[in-house]
């Protein structure tokens, strides 16, 4: 008895180390996984954001923006430099709301005219992971943000955004998706400007899915 007692124990044993191992060992199919977060990440009801654009002028590298921003529906705002300059915006369905930086006036556009076609990306950052092709998706890893535990997934895509085509070439992303809540938390974008072959990155952080925000048309002084 004793001895089926113990060969009973290193069964139950081997069953659950081995249940643990399959488990420690598993990785995602990395292209379902990319996929999925960019559904999860289109489909949001909202989410807030921040971008930081960096790019190689005469050999230094430079910040060109950074803000931040928060996306709730159609309605989307955003604070912080742009080109040196300081920033605030709101777009929505009223048309585009741009703060004078001196005189802290709103101004309003109806539309978005073409001169500010270059805002388009800090005021939607789902027109950065647009794409006609993914190429091969590598599974790179893993990495903690923060709190979050991510897979790291890393590919070269043709994308689908003109005004990128336009400018840059040779795109290579790194995408952070979360392990348990498959949720894109972080977008790293390098490419090469196609007038002067110098480097830009950028990087894009995304949290609080689905959250409440006031978003509204801002009151003139």
């Amino acid at each position: 008895m004793k001895k089926r007692g113990i060969l009973l124990l290193i069964l139950f044993s081997t069953v659950l180390l081995g249940g643990i191992a399959g488990k420690l060992l598993w990785k995602p199919n990395p292209t379902e996984l990319l996929t999925h977060g960019l559904e999860e990440l289109t489909q949001a009801t909202s989410f807030r954001y921040t971008m930081i654009q960096h790019q190689t002028v005469e050999g230094k590298d430079r910040i060109l923006n950074q803000i931040l921003g928060e996306k709730d529906g159609g309605n989307t705002r955003i604070s912080g430099e742009i080109v040196g300059t300081k920033t605030e915006m709101i777009l929505t369905g009223e048309g585009l709301y741009m703060q004078d930086p001196f005189t802290k006036r709103w101004i309003r556009y109806p539309s978005v005219p073409a001169a500010h076609e270059v805002f388009l990306a800090e005021l939607n950052p789902l027109s950065s992971l647009q794409f006609k092709e993914y190429g091969e998706v590598m599974l790179q890893g893993q990495e903690k943000l923060d709190k979050v535990n991510t897979w790291v997934l890393k590919f070269n895509p043709t994308i689908q955004n003109q005004i990128m085509e336009n400018g840059w070439t040779d795109f290579a992303y790194i995408m952070f998706i979360g392990k348990k809540d498959k949720l894109i938390h972080r977008v790293i974008i390098e490419a090469k400007s196609k007038t002067d072959g110098q480097m830009m990155s950028l990087a894009m952080d995304f949290k609080d899915y689905g959250e409440t925000m006031n978003i509204s048309v801002p009151i003139s002084n």
